[in-house]
C-alpha cells in the first residue's frame, strides 16, 4: 500500500529538528528526541526522513546557505569607499542590506543560530569558520578601498580573525539568548555599534 505524507506533518518534523539541532548541537541530537518534540514516533519520523543527515539537509537546504552568504557579502560590500557609517543618508545601500540581513536572521533564527554555532560534526560545520576567513578578507578589501592599503603583518591578520571570530560567536549568542524582535534589533545594534567602531580603530592605528 502507498505510503502518503503529509506536508503539515514533515514541516513538523523539520520545525522540531530546527529546535533540537539549535538546543543541543547537530551531533548530540538524536531521532527520538526529535520525534519527540514533534509528538511522533520515531518510525513515523523515519516515513518522512532517512536519518539525521536527511532532516539536517532538509532543515539547512543549500539556497538558504546561499541567501544568508549573499546578505553578508552586499552588507560588506555597500561599505565601499565609505569612511565614516554615521555619514551615510538612511536610504543608502548599507541600511537597506542590513535590513535585510537583519530580518532573515530574525525570520530563521534557530537555523542561522544552527548554522553558526551547533552545526559540528554535520556537512556544514566549516560554515562558520568559512564566513571568519570571508569577513576578514573583505574588511582588508574595505581598508583599501578607503585609502588603508598597507599590508597586514601576521600579528595583525591573526588578530582580525580573532575579531570576527568573536564577531560571529556573539550574533549566534545574541539569537540564542533573544526570540523578541526587539531585543534581538537593541543588542545586535549596540554590538555592530562597537564592532565599526574597532574595526575602524584597527585600520587607522599605527603601523609597526
Amino acid at each position: 500500500m502507498a505510503q502518503y505524507l503529509k506536508q503539515d506533518v514533515r514541516d513538523r518534523i523539520l520545525d522540531a529538528a530546527v529546535r533540537s539541532f539549535a538546543e543541543s548541537g547537530y551531533v548530540a541530537a538524536t531521532m527520538r528526541q526529535i520525534a519527540k518534540a514533534a509528538g511522533l514516533s520515531s518510525g513515523n519520523v523515519y516515513r518522512y526522513f532517512g536519518g539525521k543527515e536527511d532532516l539536517f539537509a532538509a532543515a539547512l537546504p543549500t539556497n538558504f546557505l546561499t541567501t544568508f552568504d549573499s546578505l553578508v557579502r552586499r552588507r560588506v560590500r555597500s561599505l565601499r569607499g565609505v569612511r565614516d557609517v554615521a555619514s551615510l543618508a538612511p536610504n543608502a545601500d548599507f541600511y537597506l542590506v542590513s535590513e535585510e540581513l537583519l530580518r532573515f536572521c530574525i525570520d530563521y533564527r534557530l537555523r542561522v543560530v544552527v548554522l553558526l554555532s551547533r552545526s559540528s560534526g554535520s556537512v556544514h560545520a566549516s560554515f562558520g569558520e568559512r564566513m571568519v576567513r570571508q569577513l576578514v578578507n573583505m574588511a582588508v578589501e574595505h581598508a583599501r578601498s578607503i585609502g588603508h592599503g598597507r599590508r597586514l603583518t601576521a600579528p595583525e591578520r591573526f588578530a582580525l580573525e580573532q575579531i570576527y571570530r568573536n564577531f560571529v560567536v556573539a550574533m549566534a549568542q545574541i539569537l540564542t539568548n533573544y526570540d523578541d524582535e526587539s531585543r534581538i534589533r537593541s543588542s545586535l545594534r549596540r554590538f555592530e555599534r562597537y564592532h565599526l567602531a574597532g574595526l575602524k580603530s584597527f585600520f587607522e592605528g599605527d603601523a609597526p
